[in-house]
């Protein structure tokens, strides 16, 4: 029969082996997700509200502030990067004395909108439904090329790195980052919607669109 000594060591290498391994994403899902053209700029429709769990609709009840960032990236399936990308920034607080939710958005464009509602489910819904977001100008995207996005929703993000980068973007977005590529703090497809930390948010939806061929024009 083994010692104690032995069956120890050999749990303890079992737990270090399993440390080791990579931890595999999970494939991010496809949904159905409304693909239009209007004034020379890609629109997207999409409907999010399943970040919030019940735990997290009661929590806005709290007073405290609650935050939401969705990212979305055009990119074409031969290639880890985006062709061109956005996000949009959220905050939803409830007010105890006017018993009112204010919603505070931040668009990458630098667009600034706040209205106030009176359900939670309101709340969210504006935290989380895209109705035709501007996500690309029509000159990044190819006509006869196929495409595909790539949404990432973060509930309240805590990774302090992520918060500076959004805010520095909302308060200087450079022309090129605008509904493009280059120099924003989205970095690469692979590193924001194939392999996120998981500590990055309290919860995060990575999704995927169908893909589609951009028709001619």
């Amino acid at each position: 029969m083994r010692s104690s000594a032995s069956l120890v060591a050999i749990a303890t290498l079992a737990l270090a082996a399993t440390q080791a391994m990579p931890v595999r994403a999970q494939e991010p899902e496809e949904r159905k997700t409304g693909i239009t053209r209007r004034d020379g700029r890609l629109l997207v429709s999409l409907g999010l509200q399943d970040l919030f769990k019940a735990q997290d609709v009661q929590h806005l009840l709290s007073g405290f502030t609650s935050r939401v960032l969705v990212r979305v990236a055009v990119f074409r399936p031969d290639s880890p990067e985006p062709v061109a990308q956005t996000m949009r920034h959220t905050e939803i607080v409830y007010d105890l004395w006017d018993e009112k939710f204010r919603v505070r958005r931040f668009d990458a464009g630098g667009k600034v909108e706040t209205r106030e509602v009176a359900t939670a489910s309101e709340a969210v819904d504006l935290a989380t439904a895209l109705m035709a977001l501007p996500v690309a100008t029509l000159d990044r995207i190819e006509p006869g090329a196929t495409y595909r996005l790539s949404l990432r929703a973060d509930l309240n993000p805590i990774s302090q790195e992520l918060l500076a980068d959004v805010r520095r973007w909302l308060a200087r977005p450079s022309p090129r980052s605008r509904m493009g590529s280059g120099d924003s703090f989205f970095g690469s497809f692979v590193s924001i919607f194939v392999n996120p930390r998981i500590d990055e948010s309290e919860r995060q939806l990575r999704l995927v669109s169908q893909s589609w061929v951009e028709p001619p024009r």
